[in-house]
């Protein structure tokens, strides 16, 4: 069978076709555009205002449950047990770590340490075994070698394509944190290098999911804030309030947390952030 070519006469029949077809799709693509720049603009002015606006008990106590009881990749259903340090923190920053970053996430620690009651103690040694570890490592296969020098568990279906920033951390049978990874994987000096950073040092202390229901918060997957924001603040200290416990469930937890967070709430609109500090 031959080739059938179009008749000029066709061709003009079909030129209003293909003008709409041609506007249309170009309409998609200018709609696409602007959400995709009211996005951007949405997330990166949330990283930077909004820091402490208060959310709701409401918010905070379901933030809560979804931030230190779930994970990342597993269903909102799936419930995991409560985890947390109960003595002073060593923390060693990686000879990888660019000054720039370091310094950043070092200002971050005496504000830390007043919210979860204890130390952090600057070390010289990598410890998997004792010691919050911060380690920058800037490609996949990179990630997967310090994921697997920290722990044998991590097997070929890990996929670290899909990272920026990760942390892993080993516990007790009873939920008590031994030793934590945090790696980030820009060494570029940006709000996201900052932001991933200071996340998943705080996924060392127990946090487990960027789920929060409110922004900006640095336990989210839409906004980078470089400062903690109020509200991560209030779960950072609601985790290490001396009536939560280690290896609590997510049953267990709802029953003391609404409380804690009232009580944090008038704390702060009486006397400001510094009520949530622990003495």
């Amino acid at each position: 069978m031959g080739l059938r070519w179009i008749t000029p006469s066709t061709a003009r029949r079909l030129r209003p076709f293909w003008r709409r077809t041609a506007l249309i799709g170009f309409g998609f693509l200018g709609a696409a555009f602007i959400v995709f720049m009211s996005f951007t603009l949405l997330t990166r002015y949330l990283s930077v205002h909004g820091l402490d606006d208060l959310a709701s008990a409401e918010d905070l106590i379901e933030s809560f449950d979804r931030v230190m009881h779930t994970s990342d990749h597993q269903p909102l259903t799936i419930r995991e047990p409560l985890r947390k340090w109960t003595g002073d923190i060593p923390i060693f920053f990686d000879a990888s770590v660019p000054g720039w970053h370091r310094s950043m996430a070092e200002r971050q620690l005496p504000l830390i340490a007043r919210l979860i009651g204890l130390r952090f103690i600057l070390t010289k040694a990598y410890d998997r075994r004792s010691t919050l570890n911060i380690v920058l490592a800037e490609d996949t296969a990179a990630m997967r070698k310090e994921a697997r020098r920290f722990t044998a568990k991590i097997n070929d279906s890990w996929r670290f394509d899909d990272y920026f920033c990760f942390a892993i951390v080993t516990t007790t049978p009873n939920g008590t944190i031994q030793g934590a990874l945090a790696v980030f994987g820009e060494k570029r000096q940006s709000t996201k290098s900052h932001s991933c950073l200071i996340e998943e040092l705080l996924h060392g202390l127990g946090p487990n999911a960027d789920k929060a229901t409110y922004a900006p918060s640095i336990f989210s997957k839409f906004t980078f804030p470089v400062e903690i924001p109020l509200n991560d603040q209030i779960l950072i200290r609601t985790l290490y309030d001396p009536k939560i416990k280690p290896g609590m469930s997510s049953e267990q937890t709802r029953k003391l947390v609404p409380d804690i967070i009232h009580g944090l709430i008038e704390d702060v609109t009486a006397h400001g952030p510094e009520a949530l500090y622990q003495h």
